[in-house]
């Protein structure tokens, strides 16, 4: 339940339209969005994550089987979850219509999507809705339906965001996913293409947003004082340079030319080479490539910076119910 003692020492946004867009098949909902317009014509958007860490305990029993079990796996049928279903789908989750204890990131923004200020800590929140990304896509398509002004508005702002962060050397891999249509015992009847669309890339491009601003915040902090306690990043390496020769020289065969003379040039090239090979025969395989010739992500104390993303520092906080190091 929600204590009023435990909401005293909260920012309660109970109050501030608030709703979630997930797969819709998701069980567990990690994060929120929040849209208001402030007086000064400015947006406060918050971005909301469920704060596990309310519940799961150092020292518990909770906690060690939660990190030995490091993160929720995904199969095709079902989820094996980190965390007990009554937390993980329940008590966790922002469920619509549930007041719940959230870890937010709160961003001032401008029409143009520049954070004009920021603030972070424990709040208490509550989803007026649950929409799918068919949903919410919807919105964004036909500009009806409820929330179509947010949503549109959101829309609108990562826009501009995944704009400037492909101009400031992110990759973008847009990978269409293979997913199964089951029947009422899990057997397969039938195969389809997951595709991200703008209501995806809404979701992501705030979720970054937060990561970043976070993992900026810490850092500046830590390097004024150095005895800060350690840090978890998720860092993604340069990739190795005998690899993308090799992606270069096989590309070559098709007609397609990479330029790999420096960081930025290579980043230009494998943008360059994606959007190519769409709808071509060989995109699949040139994007399976290309993406295997990036180093592999991980999650470290050392602030090594995201290659693929293009940012000197990045966390990830925004998924604690199913993944251990976000907790």
């Amino acid at each position: 339940e929600i204590r009023p003692e435990e909401v005293a020492k909260r920012w309660d946004m109970r109050n501030i339209c608030t709703f979630t867009i997930d797969p819709k098949d998701a069980k567990d909902f990690d994060d929120a969005l929040s849209i208001q317009k402030l007086e000064n014509g400015n947006w406060q958007i918050g971005v909301h994550i469920a704060d596990v860490s309310h519940y799961v305990r150092p020292g518990t029993l909770l906690d060690d089987e939660a990190y030995d079990r490091a993160t929720s796996v995904y199969l095709v049928d079902r989820v094996v979850p980190m965390l007990p279903e009554v937390l993980s789908n329940g008590v966790c989750s922002l469920r619509p219509n549930e007041d719940k204890y959230t870890f937010s990131a709160v961003f001032e923004m401008d029409d143009q999507a520049k954070v004009k200020k920021q603030w972070f800590g424990r709040t208490v929140t509550h989803s007026d809705r649950r929409f799918t990304y068919e949903e919410a896509q919807e919105r964004i398509e036909t500009k009806e339906g409820d929330y179509q002004e947010e949503i549109n508005k959101l829309d609108d702002l990562a826009k501009i965001l995944r704009k400037e962060r492909i101009a400031d050397g992110a990759i973008t891999f847009d990978r269409s996913e293979v997913r199964f249509n089951l029947d009422a015992d899990g057997n397969p009847i039938g195969v389809y293409f997951k595709i991200s669309k703008d209501s995806n890339h809404l979701i992501e491009e705030f979720m970054l947003l937060a990561n970043r601003k976070v993992s900026e915040f810490v850092s500046l902090n830590k390097r004024n004082e150095p005895s800060h306690n350690t840090f978890i990043y998720r860092v993604h390496e340069d990739p190795d340079p005998t690899k993308l020769n090799a992606l270069r020289d096989f590309v070559g065969n098709f007609g397609y030319k990479m330029n790999l003379a420096n960081a930025k040039t290579t980043t230009e090239s494998m943008n360059k080479l994606l959007q190519e090979v769409k709808g071509k025969a060989e995109e699949n395989m040139i994007e399976t490539l290309a993406m295997r010739s990036m180093s592999k992500a991980k999650y470290t104390t050392e602030s090594l910076g995201h290659y693929g993303l293009g940012f000197e520092y990045y966390s990830h906080f925004t998924s604690p119910i199913r993944r251990y190091p976000d907790v």
